[in-house]
C-alpha cells in the first residue's frame, strides 16, 4: 500500500475519532445537565416536603452528576468541567455541609439550595448561555408523592 494512502487513512481515522470525543463530550454535557436538572427539580420538591430521606437520594445522585460534569473538558469551546468545578461544586459541598452541620435546619438547606441554582445560572452567563436560566418551581409533574411515608 503506498506510503500517502496509508497517511491519508491514518489522519481520516484520527479525525473521525477527535470529532467523535468531541460528540461524545458534547452527549455527555447535555446528558447531565438533563440529569442535573431532573435531580434538582425532585430535590427541590424534597426539601419543601421535609423529606430528609429523599434529600439525601438526590443529593447523592447530584453529587455524582456534577463529578462527572466536571471531567468534561469543554463544550463549543468553553471550559464546562473547569467551571463547573469552581462554580457549581463548591455550591454543591456548601449545601451538603447545611445539611450535616445544621442538623437539618430546613431554612438552611432550602438557602444553599437556592446558592446551588444560582451557581448553575452564574456558569450559563460565563458560558454565554445565559438564555438557560434555572427557576425553582413548586410545581410537581412527576407521578411521586415528596412527602414522607412516616408523617
Amino acid at each position: 500500500m503506498p506510503a500517502r494512502l496509508i497517511a491519508t487513512l491514518l489522519t481520516a481515522t484520527l479525525c473521525t475519532a477527535a470529532m467523535a470525543s468531541e460528540q461524545d463530550e458534547d452527549h455527555d454535557l447535555i446528558g447531565n445537565m438533563v440529569s442535573l436538572q431532573y435531580f434538582s427539580h425532585k430535590l427541590d420538591l424534597s426539601i419543601r416536603a421535609r423529606n430528609r430521606e429523599l434529600v439525601d437520594f438526590y443529593a447523592h445522585e447530584i453529587e455524582e452528576t456534577v463529578e462527572a460534569t466536571t471531567e468534561i473538558a469543554e463544550y463549543h469551546g468553553k471550559p464546562v468541567g473547569k467551571l463547573t468545578e469552581d462554580m457549581l461544586a463548591p455550591a454543591f459541598e456548601r449545601f451538603e455541609r447545611a445539611m450535616d452541620d445544621e442538623g437539618g435546619d430546613w431554612n438552611a438547606i432550602d438557602g444553599r439550595f437556592g446558592e446551588m441554582i444560582d451557581a448553575c445560572n452564574a456558569c450559563h452567563q460565563a458560558t454565554e448561555y445565559g438564555f438557560i436560566n434555572i427557576r425553582r418551581t413548586d410545581t410537581n409533574p412527576y407521578m411521586q408523592s415528596f412527602e414522607s411515608i412516616d408523617e
